[in-house]
């Protein structure tokens, strides 16, 4: 059982430098909020994300927004601030910020079904994932992982604030070792691990088309799989690999490692930093959400219009 309880405490900076701590998480958090919910205000403004896959991504940007904006508004200055009621009700916040995490991890899977579905039955695609039924699953989603949230880490277990370890943990019962090893840590790895698996089909199909217009190079083959589907795949599978790769150091490095630094940007910081690299990799696979953001399209519409009227 001794494994069981360990998992329940995968974040404690034991003797660790407390402000550098505190000092990291605040900034990542800030990062993640910043990043998220600029990328939501992009998908809000750009019709071209009006469909299934920027819906998903809409909805996945919500939840990593509000994973970060937890942190950095309630963790950081109940902390800072040392404010007792904060504290006291910190298992709220606990929940709130599980909760994201989870709607985070089964969008990532949706999202990934959306992919595979795209690339092996394309002419189905647009009924499997119509605007519709894209609702219906996000809704679902939030329901079904609402409702076993709440289940787990409000009525059977509280996930808060504790002073002696100074960061936000698991309540102390076999019960909730239970739930952190079973229903928090390998539940999340098994959906990760299905997000590879069907992000892995979905790169076999696309090797096979991509081979078939190297072949064949007809305008129809090409539009079958365009430049902006690849780079919706390739979003989908990094943010996957992410995910993987935090889940994997937030377990294993402690095991391995005793550097208090080591251990604390394996688990502590990497929890909070995946879902600013989520919004960060939005960024970065998406042209129409840089240029938004970064006003290009607005300079470019200014040049041509002074352009147009000298």
């Amino acid at each position: 059982m001794e494994t069981v309880n360990e998992i329940t405490l995968p974040l404690l900076p034991v003797s660790f430098p407390f402000n550098c701590f505190l000092n990291f998480t605040c900034q990542i958090s800030f990062l993640s909020s910043v990043l998220n919910w600029a990328v939501l205000y992009a998908f809000y403004k750009l019709k071209s994300f009006n469909h299934s896959f920027g819906y998903l991504s809409a909805n996945q940007a919500i939840v990593d927004g509000l994973h970060g904006t937890m942190f950095l508004l309630y963790f950081c200055p109940m902390v800072i601030l040392d404010i007792p009621i904060m504290k006291t009700f910190s298992h709220h916040a606990g929940f709130l910020i599980l909760l994201c995490y989870e709607v985070s991890v089964m969008t990532h899977l949706i999202i990934s079904l959306n992919r595979l579905c795209a690339v092996w039955a394309p002419r189905r695609y647009p009924n499997w994932f119509s605007e519709k039924n894209t609702e219906l699953l996000i809704v679902w989603v939030w329901s079904f992982t609402g409702s076993v949230a709440v289940l787990f880490y409000e009525i059977s277990c509280n996930f808060y604030y504790e002073e002696k370890i100074r960061f936000l943990t698991f309540t102390n019962s076999q019960l909730c070792g239970y739930i952190g090893w079973y229903g928090d840590f390998l539940k999340n790895s098994f959906i990760v691990a299905v997000i590879m698996f069907l992000d892995l089909l979905t790169v076999i199909k696309v090797r096979k088309m991509s081979k078939r217009v190297v072949a064949n190079i007809s305008e129809q083959a090409q539009t079958r799989l365009s430049c902006r589907e690849m780079r919706f795949l390739k979003q989908t599978v990094t943010q996957g690999t992410v995910f993987m790769l935090e889940l994997m150091s937030y377990f294993f490095i402690p095991q391995y490692f005793e550097n208090k630094w080591i251990v604390f940007f394996a688990t502590s910081f990497a929890w909070v930093a995946v879902h600013a690299i989520d919004g960060a990799l939005v960024f970065l696979f998406n042209p129409e959400v840089r240029r938004f953001l970064l006003c290009q399209e607005c300079k470019h519409r200014t040049i041509s219009l002074s352009q147009t009227t000298s």
